[in-house]
């Protein structure tokens, strides 16, 4: 019942597209047409690649039109840019306040290089990732993940091994700190206990994979870097007519990890409010991970540590 309240789902044709989606390049214009403004990573569209004064002056018609025009044949939209059964349900979650998975940190400023290459979003059931094709204006292609195997299916689009859960679970969060990367590379077990306050049946775990990364990976090449905001709950923003994404709900956060998959361990800077009124606040996590998968991590968001909160109180 819920998809029925958008737009987009309120005009549908359910022929069989000609072209499969997997195979249709998507332009920034095209989705935003589609979505209604941005996507919920702001990957497509975002404040750095919209044009506003194009907008302004022109509005949304001259892209539907083009769009309707190029991507009718493939069967995936009509005459007038409506979208098909297949493709409506690929665009449902991507505009939506759900939990976004970037394989790389948002540019902070026009100009900077995008480094993102998959940003999927998980919204209600669905999972749809929009995946950068190569070269400046190249475009996107849309990816459903079908539900019971959003695993396999995300790690294959960000070329990531499974996940070997760590034989034993821990879970530790600290003030950020840049030493911790530096501590990583320079294989330094110690400071990484110390910091983190490891217990000490625990504090054996970080020294073997510590040891380990640095005899076999000493350039942390097999390492995948995540970035996780959790939007559920937050209002995104319409009155320019369209979606802009907000990060407004008490309990957004979010969190860059650094995964070792081979390993089974994650390292997390992360960003939340301690209190529903407060200013988010960052804090570091160190987790072995002794079961679930990638996703299952991923997917699971860190609220502000209890710890910390009090010995800030204390």
């Amino acid at each position: 019942m819920l998809r029925l309240m958008f737009e987009f789902l309120t005009r549908r044709h359910a022929a069989p597209a000609e072209t499969p989606l997997s195979e249709v390049r998507f332009t920034r214009e095209d989705l935003f047409v589609l979505l209604g403004g941005c996507d919920t990573s702001m990957l497509a569209n975002g404040e750095y690649t919209i044009d506003f004064d194009q907008l302004e002056r022109r509005g949304t018609d001259p892209w539907r039109r083009d769009m309707a025009a190029r991507l009718s044949p493939t069967g995936l939209v009509d005459a007038e840019g409506t979208p098909s059964d297949e493709l409506a349900e690929a665009l449902y979650p991507l505009n939506k306040p759900g939990i976004a998975v970037n394989d790389a940190p948002r540019p902070q400023r026009r100009g900077e290089r995008e480094r993102r290459t998959v940003s999927a979003v998980f919204y209600d059931g669905s999972a749809t990732a929009i995946r950068a094709l190569p070269g400046r204006r190249a475009g996107f292609r849309l990816v459903p993940l079908a539900e019971g195997d959003w695993d396999a299916e995300y790690r294959s689009l960000v070329s990531c091994p499974p996940l070997r859960n760590h034989p034993s679970g821990m879970l530790r969060f600290a003030k950020s700190d840049n030493r911790i990367g530096e501590s990583i590379a320079g294989g330094d077990a110690a400071w990484l206990n110390e910091h983190f306050s490891v217990p000490t049946s625990d504090a054996a775990g970080m020294e073997e994979f510590v040891a380990a990364v640095r005899a076999n990976d000493p350039s942390l090449s097999k390492m995948r870097w995540f970035v996780v905001s959790d939007y559920r709950g937050c209002d995104f923003e319409m009155s320019l007519g369209f979606s802009i994404p907000q990060m407004n709900a008490p309990g957004f956060a979010k969190r860059t990890s650094l995964v070792f998959p081979e390993y089974g361990v994650a390292f997390s800077d992360a960003w939340a409010k301690p209190s529903p009124h407060s200013e988010p606040a960052d804090f570091a996590a160190v987790e072995f991970l002794s079961e679930g998968t990638l996703l299952d991590f991923l997917l699971k968001p860190y609220p502000y540590p209890r710890e910390l909160r009090d010995s800030e109180r204390g």
